[in-house]
């Protein structure tokens, strides 16, 4: 990094890791138990949510039940593309499907896995949903509605297990992977209430930790759901070994890399599971992706924190390490996550540390912070909200 050499600001100002509870928002509690869950578990084991299923395997229990197998196609795209059984059969142009098409595929399938716990809503238009899993665990998703490209960011874990000390996603460590049709039912359910047409795996979990789940979403929506993957951004903070398996995948998504500090020592303070990823290795492996994917800029994320990563020394650090590379930086003002001991950069400081990476030559923005009064925003997604 050009020789450039930072102090590590957490060993000086004594942070320590995990604050207690004290300060944790109020959560929802869910009784896994007693019924109505136990029911609905049963339900779900006897009649499969009509995205778990291969689409093959579906068209075979559509034609076992008398059903043509042509419905099972029809109402899976419905059902990605934002359709609500209960508002009646999905417009269809060629052929009228029959009368009781929705009641018999009820008695052999189960609509979705995925029940709408709470929805809240920010003044910028940005709303957060709660998901009840079938298990009575539950999972967060966010709809962006951008006027140009409205996005979806997207949950692949119940919790996570990356430990980030900034983050609130990992406060409660991973409880368990989500399926491939969990995925794809918080997006399904997410266009209910308006177009999705890019998705941002940038939710709770690690998707390279739940890649197989993660890959078959994406293939589905590929080729049902009308979103390729060069519309997907997929967050990852490493090690590069994880980053090589996306690329192996052959799909070509872009990459976001959690990165957060210009030097292994800091970043490994603030990302303690990853105590031994040099970020020069991280971007080499972003650099081999951007290359095998046809040389798209990839994103590196980092998080302001005031006083620990945004001296101008790391500025510079920062710049250093990124110089020639295909890299986009992508700067977040740390969103406030009761209990952690954080904060944000003042605006001056963190519109000084954008301009040196400019004036370095590195392709560099601020995000604006969105989604922050329904606490959807950057960091704040949290699954603690079902125990």
């Amino acid at each position: 990094m050009g020789g450039t050499s930072v102090e590590n600001p957490l060993t000086v100002r004594g942070l320590r890791p995990r604050a207690s509870s004290g300060g944790a928002p109020e959560t929802v509690r869910y009784d896994r138990r007693g019924p109505p869950f136990a029911a609905y578990h049963a339900a779900l084991v006897d009649r499969p949510a009509l995205l778990q299923p291969s689409r093959a395997e579906l068209r075979e229990r559509f034609a076992a039940a008398g059903l043509a197998p042509r419905w099972a196609d029809v109402l899976r795209r419905a059902l990605l593309h934002g359709w609500d059984p209960a508002s009646g059969p999905p417009p269809v142009r060629r052929a009228q499907p029959p009368r009781d098409l929705l009641e018999r595929v009820a008695e052999i399938a189960t609509w979705s896995s995925l029940r709408e716990h709470a929805v809240a809503a920010s003044p910028d238009g940005v709303s957060k949903s709660l998901f009840r899993l079938h298990d009575g665990e539950a999972v967060e998703a966010v709809a962006l509605p951008g006027a140009r490209r409205p996005s979806a960011c997207l949950s692949t874990q119940v919790g996570c297990a990356m430990a980030c000390r900034f983050c609130a996603s990992g406060l409660d460590g991973v409880r368990r992977n989500l399926a491939a049709h969990e995925v794809l039912e918080q997006l399904a359910l997410l266009r209910r209430r308006g177009p999705v047409q890019r998705l941002v795996l940038m939710g709770a979990g690690e998707p390279t930790r739940n890649l197989r789940a993660v890959v078959a979403a994406l293939r589905v929506l590929r080729d049902e759901g009308s979103l390729g993957p060069r519309h997907v951004l997929l967050s990852s903070v490493g090690p590069a070994a994880a980053i090589r398996r996306v690329t192996a995948t052959g799909l070509p998504v872009t990459l976001a890399l959690s990165l957060h500090a210009p030097d292994r020592a800091l970043r490994a303070e603030l990302v303690p599971t990853q105590p031994d990823a040099e970020p020069a290795e991280l971007l080499d492996a972003c650099d081999a992706h951007s290359t095998a994917t046809g040389g798209r800029p990839y994103q590196v994320e980092y998080v302001l924190l005031g006083g620990v990563n945004d001296a101008p020394a790391h500025a510079a650090a920062l710049s250093d390490l990124l110089h020639g590379r295909r890299a986009h930086v992508s700067l977040i003002a740390w969103n406030a996550v009761p209990g952690l001991p954080f904060a944000a950069p003042s605006p001056p400081r963190a519109a000084a540390f954008l301009a040196t990476l400019r004036r370095a030559g590195v392709s560099a923005a601020l995000r604006r912070t969105l989604g922050a009064p329904a606490t959807a925003a950057c960091g704040q997604l949290r699954a603690s909200r079902a125990v």
